[in-house]
């Protein structure tokens, strides 16, 4: 695989080929876009082209042939350094290592290429020893740091980057992927695409738990009827699940369930729809619903997502769940 596979991003991709072509590759990347979207690959095919032995630097891409391809294809080649989290953080030891291995001259490519995953989730004191390589990042070494917040990072880290950014692809864009290359019918690769808001290595993480998740159920018996008891709001919230992770992802397919009622009580286009296979119970529901009580349900729910957020609220995940509950009754 090189840069021509890499699923869409045509934009930043053109930017990094006419880089490598105009011999103005910086020493510091800072790529920035949702989780499984992609960014990963891409550095990786980046860090390819830049090595790559057969093909003319002109093209701007890898052979995907030559000995330096196939060493990074499989995770040997010796100037490519891969710093990923450890227990979701990265590790003083492992930036300091990586420091230790940048002080060398590259052993077998042109340039040493450092990758390192979740830049986001540095702790202060990581980012400032980070900040001190890119400061002054040694020749032939260049640092391609992947975020998702880049808002959680220090402004001096990302005054010394240069920002490449991966916008979501479109939703018909990975269900047609997931079908041609993972063999899903159609129906479950446009579910999984729409719910992964465009990042293919979200939807395929999201295969098996979206199977097991009674979507049928939440439409029709939570968010569906005009009000709940105080009762059945008590059993939704102990029938939630305990890890945060967990209860995120339902209360995500929630907001995308309020989302096409939403669309079917003001658009009526099927097409538009996520959870396109629950169509007929769509209509019925929304037909028994204002447009405003709707939207209040969505932005409840996505207040809750804030909230319990581990990184914007961390809130107490029972009293959000519980005021979220209390505000439907409202009306």
């Amino acid at each position: 695989m090189a840069f021509k596979d890499v699923l869409g991003h045509s934009m930043a991709i053109h930017r990094l080929q006419n880089a490598i072509r105009t011999g103005k590759v910086v020493q510091s990347y800072l790529f920035v876009g949702n989780e499984g979207i992609g960014k990963r690959w891409a550095a990786v095919q980046f860090s390819k082209a830049l090595n790559c032995l057969n093909n003319p630097v002109e093209s701007g891409d890898a052979c995907d042939q030559c000995v330096s391809c196939r060493k990074i294809d499989e995770g040997v080649h010796p100037d490519l350094l891969l710093l990923e989290p450890e227990n979701q953080a990265i590790k003083v030891d492992q930036v300091r290592q990586m420091q230790k291995v940048l002080a060398y001259k590259p052993y077998e490519g042109r340039r040493r290429v450092c990758i390192i995953a979740a830049a986001d989730r540095m702790a202060p004191h990581m980012s400032n020893i980070l900040l001190k390589t890119l400061e002054e990042p040694p020749l032939h070494t260049v640092i391609v740091l992947l975020a998702h917040h880049p808002r959680l990072m220090l402004p001096t880290i990302l005054s010394r980057c240069q920002l490449i950014r991966f916008h979501p692809l479109p939703v018909t864009l990975v269900s047609q992927w997931l079908s041609q290359q993972h063999g899903l019918d159609e129906k479950e690769a446009h579910l999984l695409a729409g719910l992964s808001e465009g990042s293919p290595g979200k939807s395929l993480e999201l295969q098996e738990q979206i199977r097991q998740m009674p979507r049928e159920n939440l439409l029709r018996d939570w968010l569906g009827p005009a009000t709940l008891s105080f009762a059945k709001m008590e059993d939704w919230v102990e029938a939630m699940p305990s890890e945060r992770t967990d209860l995120i992802l339902v209360l995500e397919v929630a907001k995308t369930l309020l989302r096409d009622l939403v669309i079917v009580k003001t658009l009526g286009d099927d097409s538009k729809l996520i959870h396109a296979d629950l169509q007929e119970d769509m209509t019925a529901i929304a037909s028994k619903h204002s447009l405003p009580t709707l939207l209040k349900r969505v932005g409840a729910v996505h207040q809750t997502l804030m909230d319990i957020s581990p990184i914007r609220g961390n809130a107490n995940v029972r009293l959000s769940l519980e005021a979220m509950m209390l505000s439907w009754a409202e009306g």
